[in-house]
């Protein structure tokens, strides 16, 4: 039920967590919110502000870690559940 409680951030804490953070991931660890909603937050503040002429800096998203050698990966996948239904 823990995961389902509301985090509050004032909106200072959020504007400065955007000013020294570069992906939304880190927004999120500083404000302790989760990603989705600083996500909206986030986009939600930057239109408010665009209205008064004012910008705040663009955030990237945090890159997936992927395995570099897939395709092998999914090989030896493969041959294993082949060998697991040949019988």
């Amino acid at each position: 039920m823990d995961n389902k409680k509301r985090i509050r951030c004032s909106d200072e804490k959020f504007l400065e967590a955007i000013f020294t953070s570069n992906t939304y991931a880190e927004i999120s660890e500083k404000t302790g919110q989760k990603i989705t909603s600083t996500m909206a937050r986030y986009a939600r503040t930057k239109s408010a502000l665009a209205k008064k002429g004012i910008d705040i800096p663009s955030m990237q998203r945090a890159k997936p870690s992927r395995q570099i050698n897939n395709v092998d990966k999914m090989v030896e996948t493969v041959k294993k559940l082949k060998e697991l239904h040949k019988g």
